[in-house]
């Protein structure tokens, strides 16, 4: 099961350093339903600096290879304005159900996505493209991300929204604070005290398949997250996450284990 922007941006909100902080982390997170493991993400991140550099691999785990095996290298590099991401380029590389899934995006001058490869095609997926004025003022997820972690690391709210692109769907996310929460034991990794609760709506606004009913396309996806530092020294990350999917209902993702990265 690939992962869709809902995924990424719950995943990543708020797990980069605030301005300044100099460090890459990696973060590893499990994810299960029906009482099942079925998807791990490993999330590497390095935001300190003119540059920035996002990478996410995920995988199939359990019964889920056995029906639908995935593995999937979703990654952005780009620059600063400010507090602004500038994306340069975006790349996903993997296969699912055994069909290799590949996405090329430059950004020009301008801001705007110019799309090289896409695999498979809009055409073979049978779905309608996003309309090129739609366009302006998109992010791909990673870079929207980086930009909506840095203001809410400025105002410890989740208050933001953003409009995706990912060379298939536009979609519009919309993220609400609901408040902070004690961290249950049962979270395990030895996390304690408060954790900031952040709901998130997703909606698609453009690139439906042909096929869909697209007033159930429209339904908005929601989100919980739990954001909190596992250790001292680490930003704040997303503890837990719980999520609706079409494909296996209700799923829930641990965060389970959080390091420096490497040079």
């Amino acid at each position: 099961m690939p992962l869709q922007p809902l995924l990424l941006a719950c995943l990543l909100l708020l797990a980069l350093p605030r301005p300044g902080q100099a460090t890459a982390w990696t973060a590893t997170y499990e994810f299960h339903a029906a009482g099942l493991r079925v998807l791990e993400a490993r999330f590497t991140f390095d935001v300190d600096g003119p540059q920035y550099r996002l990478e996410v691999l995920s995988r199939s785990r359990g019964l889920a290879s056995l029906f639908a095996r995935s593995e999937q290298v979703t990654s952005v590099t780009g620059s600063w304005a400010g507090d602004t991401p500038r994306p340069r380029s975006y790349r996903v590389q993997g296969a699912f159900r055994g069909q290799r899934r590949a996405v090329a995006m430059e950004f020009g001058p301008d801001g705007l996505p110019r799309l090289g490869e896409l695999e498979p095609s809009l055409a073979s997926e049978n779905r309608e493209p996003v309309p090129p004025e739609r366009l302006g003022g998109t992010l791909d997820a990673l870079s929207a991300i980086a930009r909506l972690s840095r203001l809410v690391a400025q105002t410890g709210r989740c208050d933001v929204q953003a409009q995706l692109y990912d060379a298939r769907r536009l979609t519009e996310i919309t993220i609400r604070t609901q408040g902070t929460e004690a961290v249950p034991t049962e979270w395990g990794a030895g996390v304690q005290g408060q954790a900031l609760r952040c709901e998130l709506e997703s909606r698609l606004l453009a690139g439906w398949r042909t096929d869909q009913d697209i007033e159930r396309a429209r339904e908005p996806f929601m989100t919980t997250a739990w954001i909190g530092r596992p250790i001292a020294e680490a930003p704040p990350v997303p503890l837990r996450i719980e999520l609706a999917t079409r494909w296996w209902g209700r799923m829930y993702g641990v965060l389970t284990h959080i390091e420096r990265a490497g040079p």
